[in-house]
């Protein structure tokens, strides 16, 4: 049964790392897209709603993120009562994952208040941004996967 649990939060943590890394790729090709084709007008204003919904599917990712992770440790704790032991390279890189999500929170956040009102080189900023911290916690979960 306990391998059934954490398989399940593997499940929800997998989506999610999937989602951080793809949200912001789309996005980030949509910005360079309608900078080279013309099957945009050729302004951010036309592709801001479709972004607006990634940047919310990228929200819900990183908080899929930091449920599922901390899912891992709740399971642990309720199978073994104890949480996992974390020193070194794996403290660091729970750190690194944490720091990302926090990171990816405060951007997704701004963009969806202010976002509209970026010019199309801030938002290709902004998801390149979210594209490399997602790319980043998910080489730091390699490393939080085999030291922890």
């Amino acid at each position: 049964m306990s391998d059934f649990i954490y398989a399940c939060v593997q499940l929800v943590h997998n989506l999610g790392a999937a989602a951080v890394v793809g949200g912001p790729a789309v996005s980030w090709w949509l910005v360079r897209a309608s900078q080279l084709t013309a099957a945009f007008p050729g302004n951010a204003a036309a592709i801001f709603p479709i972004q607006r919904k990634l940047a919310w599917l990228t929200l819900v990712a990183w908080s899929a993120q930091l449920a599922s992770g901390a899912g891992f440790g709740a399971t642990t704790y309720y199978l073994k009562h104890a949480f996992p032991e974390l020193t070194g390279v794996g403290l660091a890189a729970l750190i690194i994952k944490v720091s990302c999500a926090v990171i990816a929170f405060i951007l997704i956040l701004l963009y969806l208040t202010t976002g509209s009102r970026w010019s199309a080189k801030g938002q290709l900023r902004a998801w390149q941004t979210l594209f490399t911290v997602g790319i980043t916690a998910l080489m730091s979960a390699a490393f939080l996967r085999w030291y922890a």
